[in-house]
């Protein structure tokens, strides 16, 4: 043991981080969307298949056998389009397995997950559109970009309103126009008012 720890703290800093560096390990990606679904036509799930994988016995599969129990039924009436295999495999893990229309497949362990839990996933899968998981360069994505960037707060406002410190006096009263459109109207009947009495 003594001559394995001696190779660990020989080993320099500097491969220690670049060996925990997620940047290196998750693939990157711009955000994009996948065919306009649902946009101007009719919504495809992209779940496919679920496959529920249980062993009858052990305590680590209990959540997932309540689930199957209780909600398995009801679930499978509300989306008739997602076809389940419940696959018992005896002293094994549970594990749940997606398959998408686009041929990935997502493997989500379910060991001591109670009921909820087992739900949250299933309709987490049920939600995801199979892609594996990235890290995002951009948090948007458009279709057509626009030349004066992204809206914020101060976008049409004039320019003193960002050179000021707040709170600012000037500013602590609301900005209402000259007249409401219901002070008009009222002002039009009182009129008309006075001219049927003249």
């Amino acid at each position: 043991m003594f001559p394995l720890l001696r190779r660990f703290i020989s080993i320099p800093k500097q491969s220690i981080r670049s060996f925990h560096s997620f940047d290196e390990i998750t693939p990157a990606k711009y955000i994009s969307t996948r065919l306009q679904n649902g946009i101007g036509s009719r919504y495809v799930c992209q779940l496919q298949r679920l496959t529920i994988q249980i062993c009858k016995e052990f305590r680590s599969s209990y959540g997932t056998r309540e689930w199957i129990a209780n909600d398995l039924t009801a679930f499978a009436r509300q989306h008739p389009y997602v076809v389940i295999y419940v696959q018992p495999r005896r002293h094994r893990a549970p594990n749940l397995i997606g398959e998408y229309l686009s041929g990935d497949r997502q493997w989500i362990p379910l060991s001591n997950c109670d009921r909820h839990h087992v739900n949250w996933w299933i309709h987490t899968l049920l939600t995801q559109q199979g892609d594996p998981q990235w890290r995002l360069l951009k948090q948007m994505h458009t279709d057509s970009p626009s030349t004066q960037g992204v809206w914020t707060p101060f976008t049409n406002k004039s320019i003193d309103r960002t050179l000021r410190t707040y709170p600012d006096q000037d500013l602590i009263e609301m900005e209402y126009p000259q007249m409401t459109a219901t002070q008009q109207i009222k002002e039009l009947f009182e009129q008309q008012k006075l001219d049927k009495t003249t």
